[in-house]
């Protein structure tokens, strides 16, 4: 493809870091105010992990294969991947409550469509729909809490953003696992998981006006050739990552990743060149060459391929121990309670320890994570998840200690003015992340034949490898501003 210059719909230069326009109003807008918002991810992981545990019982029901049902999973990742940095700049330019409310919106309509779904096919496609969705709302969420508020309030309404995700997480494996095996009446159980999602999606749109509202006060140019790279880039490496156990990493498995090498190497010329010549490009290189925002992704990347890895393994192991669907979901609400009790804490123990807070939190992951290694080492069966407890809850407060700061680590290096750039950044490494992890313990499952209580061993070893690779990152990153300082 072309590296040179395009045209831009807009010649405003990027803002340098300006603050919100009235100081002491950011710093004092209550968290209860963006609920609306937060509800956002809380859907998103509901849907998310609510599907993933209903799999199987599509499968009986559709007779679906295997390719099916990834698909199930993957067209809703897909899309929202590949659109999320899209509809960050669509924020910035047309009004973030605008985007947010369009996005839900065609969330609420997919989420009806697969409820009503008499084939897998249709499923696949309104699951599309929804990651469509997803795309458009989520980036909107930091954005606006960028773009409206400061300080502690900033650090509170991010801690209420992890939480809500945590939330969403464990009630939609625990709600996933006990419906897939109810009826109700003539409605099949699987169906009543996506009127959840729809009657969750009305309560983000009913509250959403609540928020501040915020965009752009310049123009914001949306660049077609470097939306059209970045989305071909992140396309192609969406594909591999997802299809390529399914695949056998064949050669169309290669050839993905090489047009997604190709994609984003002229994306990233052709943006530099537009910005260069003074107008506004779709990510903007001068703010990704900010050092402490690339450790910052690069962190989060780890952090949440660890997560995502544990998170595959653990149902499917205990499980296989002697536990149900529902029992293995219910193993986890501890630790999503905890999560969000102390993601909505994080801002208190900020304002004491500062960026130390990433630092303990990766420590008491590390000493969670070796400790559910330690007691599996002695115990397993059908009351392994009542011996995890422990170990899980520890786990809870650890990762709402990491989330919130990394979350700041990559908002706060974005202009203000550009505050659906970072919403997009952040989650499309999420998601990228979760999809890489999955990949990488899937692979590692199945080279060695794991299964069982060497499945969960498996994937434990590979979050404390990566949670100790955070744990480097987050030093360096808190060296790095102790050296700013001075």
């Amino acid at each position: 493809m072309t590296t040179a210059a395009q045209p831009a719909t807009g010649s405003a230069p990027l803002p340098i870091r300006p603050g919100p326009p009235d100081l002491d109003a950011a710093e004092s807008v209550p968290t209860w105010r963006y609920l609306g918002f937060l509800v956002g991810p809380g859907a998103g992981t509901f849907a998310f992990n609510a599907v993933t545990v209903i799999l199987p019982t599509l499968r009986e029901r559709f007779g679906a294969g295997d390719v099916a049902l990834e698909l199930v999973v993957a067209g809703y990742g897909i899309p929202f991947a590949v659109l999320l940095i899209l509809g960050g700049r669509l924020g910035d330019r047309y009004g973030r409550h605008r985007l947010y409310t369009i996005g839900m919106g065609l969330f609420l309509v997919s989420a009806i469509a697969c409820a009503l779904a008499p084939s897998i096919e249709t499923l696949i496609a309104a699951r599309v729909i929804q990651g469509v969705g997803a795309a458009l709302c989520t980036p909107q969420v930091l954005a606006t809490i960028q773009a409206t508020s400061r300080g502690s309030a900033r650090t509170r309404a991010i801690a209420a953003f992890g939480a809500s995700g945590g939330i969403g997480a464990a009630v939609g494996q625990v709600s996933g696992g006990a419906l897939a095996g109810l009826s109700f009446g003539s409605v099949e159980g699987w169906r009543a998981v996506f009127v959840v999602v729809a009657l969750i999606a009305v309560a983000a749109i009913v509250l959403a006006p609540l928020a501040p509202r915020s965009r752009a006060h310049e123009v914001v140019a949306i660049d077609l050739v470097g939306t059209a790279a970045l989305a071909l880039g992140i396309l192609a490496a969406s594909v591999a990552l997802t299809f390529g156990p399914v695949w056998n990493w064949s050669w169309p498995v290669a050839l993905a990743l090489v047009v997604a090498a190709v994609a984003l190497v002229g994306m990233w010329k052709h943006q530099d060149a537009i910005e260069r010549s003074g107008r506004v490009p779709l990510l903007p290189p001068s703010v990704l060459r900010l050092r402490p925002l690339q450790l910052g992704l690069l962190a989060a990347g780890l952090f949440f391929a660890g997560y995502s890895a544990l998170l595959y393994v653990f149902p499917r192991a205990v499980e296989a121990g002697g536990l149900t669907s529902l029992q293995a979901g219910m193993a986890l609400l501890p630790f999503a309670v905890v999560f969000a009790g102390m993601s909505l804490a994080v801002a208190r123990i900020q304002s004491r320890l500062g960026d130390a807070t990433l630092i303990l939190g990766v420590a008491l992951q590390i000493v969670a994570l070796l400790g559910m290694a330690g007691t599996l080492a002695v115990a397993w069966g059908s009351e392994v998840g009542l011996w995890l407890q422990p170990a899980l809850v520890l786990l809870g407060a650890g990762q709402a200690l990491i989330f919130s700061p990394l979350t700041q680590l990559v908002v706060r290096e974005v202009p203000v003015e550009a505050a659906g750039l970072s919403g997009g950044m952040f989650s499309t490494a999420q998601q990228l992340a979760l999809s890489f992890g999955v990949i990488v313990i899937g692979g590692l499952v199945s080279l060695t034949g794991a299964a069982g209580r060497d499945e969960l061993l498996a994937g434990l070893a590979l979050d404390i490898v990566l949670a100790v690779a955070v744990l480097i990152v987050a030093i360096a990153l808190r060296s790095r501003a102790r050296r700013n300082l001075r």
